[in-house]
């Protein structure tokens, strides 16, 4: 499935006179990004109408780069009269006047009213203009094949929904029930389960998930930023222990899972030395090691 989101107007346009921090063309411009991460998480492809919120484009241009998809939305808050207006909040969807989209609309027109809990119900409405549809968007829209509608989000003009709308919490769980309510109603599947990307804490233990193949990092070392690791059978990270590689070197893997570097290490009541490639020292220095590794005190040779 196909669909083409556009967000009504650009800038800084249509500021609400109930709540002076409320722009439509700015909070409807984040709603449909919101809504394009969700209904992609549905296996969606989601086109735009303008690439920027400054970026300005003809309406019926706009309506008609929706050629190929399956749906036009315009996003939009409504406005009633030049001042506030606390009593008016319905929702509703203006749809082309060919009645392609009223079932979509009617639908989303209803999710908005239950999440956004408005006093007054959803409706859809159909405008005619003198060339078919009044708004140049559905006009393009239809030219191009597609259902179109506007949905309307409450009224700005309303001081209560101006402020839910500017809580980016409410707006995320629009978008969302929005994204599921056009799944719904289209018969797509579930959302498709994101690939895990990075560490999981999973299982009383950590993982580190290749976000290529959403594989966790099994029987093997991973470099992560300056630090290596090492990561058992089950993609779980080693920690507080020794690991040898191929070579037979032994390293140590401290309580972060980091391999140790350059810096002294006490395990079993036994001091070990790590040297700065993190591979266990073996030799003498001031000290010298037994045949395990672990350091040893060499006697000084009496004075004649």
């Amino acid at each position: 499935m196909k669909i083409c989101l556009d967000a009504g107007h650009f800038g800084k346009y249509n500021q609400s006179p109930a709540d002076a921090r409320y722009y439509e063309s700015q909070i409807m411009w984040k709603l449909h990004l919101k809504q394009k991460t969700y209904l992609e998480a549905y296996g969606i492809q989601v086109l735009t109408t303008r690439s920027s919120l400054e970026a300005d484009r003809k309406l019926y241009d706009r309506g008609l780069a929706a050629a190929g998809c399956d749906l036009f939305l315009s996003d939009h808050s409504n406005a009633v009269g030049s001042g506030v207006n606390n009593s008016v909040d319905y929702p509703a969807a203006y749809c082309a006047i060919n009645g392609s989209a009223d079932g979509i609309g009617m639908a989303l027109a209803q999710c908005v009213e239950v999440v956004m809990g408005t006093r007054q119900a959803a409706r859809i409405e159909h405008r005619r203009g003198e060339r078919g549809d009044y708004y140049g968007v559905l006009r393009g829209a239809t030219a191009a094949g597609v259902p179109g509608l506007i949905l309307e989000h409450s009224f700005h003009t309303n001081r209560e929904i101006a402020r839910w709308l500017l809580d980016e919490d409410n707006l995320d769980r629009l978008a969302r029930a929005e994204a599921d309510t056009i799944a719904l109603y289209y018969n797509l599947s579930e959302p498709i389960p994101g690939k895990k990307s990075g560490w999981q804490e999973e299982d009383g233990g950590w993982r580190f998930y290749l976000g290529d193949t959403g594989e966790p990092v099994r029987n093997n070392w991973y470099q992560d930023g300056e630090n290596w690791y090492w990561f058992d059978g089950a993609g779980m990270m080693v920690h507080d222990n020794w690991k040898t590689d191929s070579k037979g070197d032994w390293y140590y893997l401290g309580s972060s899972g980091a391999m140790a570097k350059d810096e002294w290490i006490v395990w079993k009541k036994e001091l070990y030395r790590a040297g700065k490639d993190g591979k266990m020292f073996e030799g003498e220095m001031a000290l010298k090691t037994d045949e395990k590794g672990a350091l040893q005190r060499i006697k000084e040779t009496a004075k004649k």
